[in-house]
């Protein structure tokens, strides 16, 4: 076990790899900027950075979800908040403070090409909307255009279907079903899913059409409304080419990004739970080699400076639990705390032969690493872009393996580890 700042959990197809961490970067290990600076930052003469949100609300979890590669805050304070309140004089208690997909690569020339996010202190590695297939560009304009997060609920959609069932047609369509983002016209190349009921291809919401999940691994939709859709959805996209990389300092890659977050209210342990689909283009002209993924989380649980962090190889789980039983504090949960955990529920597939055969083989959670947060030129908070790719390679700052043992700095005998803090599992 380890007190931490911050852990990453990487998954790596020669193309993939994941990230945690736990509260604003230390000044002096970033160029820290004011709330003010951060929000109207921009750079160059093309996209300004994402400036929506939305909350995933409908079941025992209240997170804020932002449409510029971050989550689970709001710019300033944690925003994963579980158990759900109403009661506006209670104090709220928050498992997670911030959250971002993280991916760099190298093109053929070797060149490292990188986006990722953590607090917007030095700006950002994404921006709204989607990349022009043609040319792997955008413009100010179409970020403009789709700097907004999309958000309908399931009992909407199932209202919405009944209506159409029952009539042939649906004559007054709610807002959340008609401003879905679906396919409009052929030309059309980022939308959202949608239930294409007569099959042509485009949304049309007034036959009855309505927006559903995609599993994005398997390429199969999960539209069976009484079983496979969820209580609530968000939908939105972003891409790593609108301007500059002041986050990372990384080359951009050209990657566009469509994710949907979305939950279920039941009465198990999934009502604790929140998801996330994304849908990753690689819409550049270069091929990427030896490219990780990975997802970056700050995992502060209820009063962050008594977090110890673990992982479980086997579920390809990382997880933050409490160093005692008492999470003292206004903020922290008290006697008996939960734990919070980070899962490659489904991961991405790599395409291989297995006695002969050519087959799909999911790929699980393949590293998991910590950083702290502090300027340590070993373990310490990233600062260009080498340091980005070299946590996603679970390796440290300097590119050193990360050895079995201790704090993996100085292990016990010299073995590297994939994988810190697995108690048993690995």
């Amino acid at each position: 076990m380890n007190k931490i700042s911050r852990i990453i959990l990487v998954v790596s197809i020669s193309c993939l790899a994941i990230v945690a961490t736990a509260k604003e970067n230390v000044p002096g290990s970033t160029a820290v900027k004011s709330q003010a600076s951060r929000q109207a930052m921009k750079f160059g003469s093309d996209c300004d950075p994402a400036t929506q949100s939305a909350d995933l609300d409908v079941n025992n979890v209240r997170t804020k979800i932002l449409n510029g590669g971050d989550m689970w805050w709001d710019l300033s304070s944690a925003r994963y908040e579980v158990p759900k309140i109403s009661d506006l004089n209670s104090v709220r208690k928050h498992s997670l403070f911030a959250g971002a997909i993280w991916i760099g690569g190298e093109d053929v020339g070797g060149n490292l090409r990188l986006a990722a996010m953590t607090y917007r202190q030095r700006g950002s590695d994404f921006w709204p909307g989607p990349l022009d297939p043609a040319t792997s560009n955008t413009s100010n304009a179409q970020c403009e255009q789709w700097d907004r997060i999309w958000k309908v609920d399931g009992s909407k959609i199932i209202a919405h279907s009944e209506d159409a069932q029952a009539n042939g047609n649906v004559v007054i369509v709610d807002q959340q079903i008609s401003d879905w983002p679906g396919k409009r016209t052929p030309f059309d190349v980022a939308y959202a899913p949608f239930k294409d009921l007569n099959g042509n291809g485009l949304y049309e919401p007034e036959a009855g059409e309505y927006p559903v999940l995609q599993d994005e691994c398997k390429g199969v939709k999960l539209d069976n409304l009484a079983d496979d859709q969820p209580d609530q959805m968000l939908w939105w996209i972003y891409n790593d080419k609108g301007n500059i990389h002041s986050e990372s300092q990384g080359d951009p890659i050209g990657v566009e990004m469509q994710t949907t977050a979305f939950a279920f209210a039941t009465n198990d342990e999934i009502n604790d739970m929140t998801f996330y689909t994304t849908r990753i283009t690689n819409r550049g002209f270069s091929e990427l080699k030896n490219t990780y993924f990975g997802q970056w989380v700050d995992a502060d649980l209820g009063n962050y400076a008594d977090d110890y962090v673990g992982c479980d190889v086997g579920l390809s789980l990382g997880f933050c639990y409490n160093g005692d039983d008492n999470d003292e504090g206004v903020l922290g949960y008290g006697l008996n705390p939960p734990s919070v955990g980070v899962d490659f529920f489904e991961g991405p597939t790599v395409d291989t032969v297995i006695g002969g055969i050519p087959q799909k083989v999911e790929l699980g959670m393949s590293k998991f690493v910590y950083f702290n947060n502090n300027s340590n030129q070993i373990n310490g908070n990233p600062q260009i872009a080498t340091d980005f790719y070299n946590y996603l390679q679970g390796k440290w700052r300097t590119g050193a393996d990360i050895e079995f043992g201790g704090d993996g700095i100085t292990g016990t005998d010299g073995t590297p580890a994939n994988y810190m803090f697995p108690f048993d599992t690995d």
